[in-house]
């Protein structure tokens, strides 16, 4: 019996996001997330959880961003993430692999999310990340106040290191 026809049991992928400024880069990892999946179901932080992770509150709230990615045809499902521990989302919405964009891969943060997909019997597989946008890039061009923090600092930074000019 070849491979194709062989019987195999059903692969459920799960892609965590904010999904913000819904843009190609998004589009992209879904994309490819259902070539490598028999059903896709995607994570949307909650608004709560994205101030808790990265300090400040999306453009596009929750059940918007829920909406956009759901009429997506190739998204069978989409649930609420509610915490940057994904065991908590795989004890919620079971599932078998996990794909996250390939920044991850070889970070802390990748080898910790690894290891707790490994303790519930989940694989972490990372896919292309599209450098070119990303809702970060998109809210410093549409609201640059809100990094003017992140910018003074930087800007500091290089001028303690002889940097600046």
């Amino acid at each position: 019996m070849d491979e194709k026809t062989q019987q195999h049991a059903p692969v459920t992928g799960y892609v965590p996001g904010g999904f913000d400024m819904f843009h190609q880069g998004h589009l992209n990892i879904l994309r490819a997330a259902r070539e490598r999946c028999d059903r896709l179901v995607v994570g949307v932080t909650s608004d709560e959880a994205l101030i808790r992770m990265k300090g400040r509150a999306p453009v596009i709230p929750l059940k918007e961003r829920c909406d956009l990615v759901s009429s997506l045809r190739f998204v069978d499902a989409v649930v609420v993430d509610l915490d940057q521990d994904k065991r908590l989302a795989w004890r919620l919405q079971p599932f078998d692999v996990l794909f996250k964009g390939d920044d991850w891969k070889g970070t802390p943060k990748g080898a910790q999310l690894e290891a707790e997909m490994a303790e519930v019997g989940a694989r972490v597989v990372y896919l292309p990340y599209t450098p070119s946008t990303s809702s970060t890039k998109l809210r410093r061009f549409i609201a640059p106040e809100d990094f003017a923090d992140e910018d003074s600092a930087r800007k500091s930074d290089h001028l303690a290191e002889g940097d600046g000019q």
